[in-house]
């Protein structure tokens, strides 16, 4: 503490002559004035969260339009493929959570009837932390999983199952609801 008095003494006193003195007050300055613009650069720079990265339910209610088009999508993959048995739309809110959010047909068995992963989804995680459709492991069923990715994680998940051979369907329908909610602009 007391070097830290002596160094503000020394700067403050005045020197010998005037130009030795007139030259710290001028260094002091350009140090504070660096100073001052290094951090008001560091506030300015701190990411905004723009809210782009919300739960399904939470984009669903902001902008009801936008559930429309996805219950659009996800009805419509019934019509392009027989084998087809239920679709179901996933809100995923934090790691432990899955909630249903829509399924067609409306009388569907829930593929994920806990509203947990079950034990031997962790590679089904997995994928969906890089964005990959899989299938889900231990079920009776046939299915296809895939997530819905916002800008840098994944928020949700559309899960078809399957009377017969499994096609791709999910995967383009899940790239559609994840641009239609995260990545086209309002």
């Amino acid at each position: 503490m007391k070097a830290a008095i002596e160094t503000v003494k020394n700067i403050i006193s005045p020197e010998q002559n005037w130009s030795k003195f007139l030259m710290k007050i001028v260094g002091l300055s350009a140090i504070s004035a660096i100073g001052l613009i290094g951090f008001k650069a560091y506030t300015d720079s701190k990411i905004v969260d723009d809210g782009a990265e919300e739960a399904i339910t939470v984009l669903f209610e902001e902008d009801p339009s936008k559930k429309l088009k996805v219950e659009a999508l996800l009805s419509g993959i019934l019509n392009k493929n027989r084998d087809i048995k239920s679709v179901w739309l996933y809100d995923w809110p934090d790691a432990r959570n899955i909630v249903p959010i829509a399924s067609f047909p409306r009388t569907s068995v829930d593929p994920i009837p806990t509203g947990y992963w079950m034990p031997g989804d962790e590679e089904v995680i997995g994928h969906f932390v890089l964005a990959q459709c899989t299938e889900l492991p231990n079920r009776t069923f046939v299915s296809r999983a895939c997530p819905i990715t916002g800008q840098s994680d994944a928020w949700g998940a559309v899960i078809v199952t399957y009377e017969g051979p499994v096609d791709k369907i999910a995967d383009v329908t899940a790239k559609k609801i994840s641009e239609l909610l995260y990545l086209l602009p309002d």
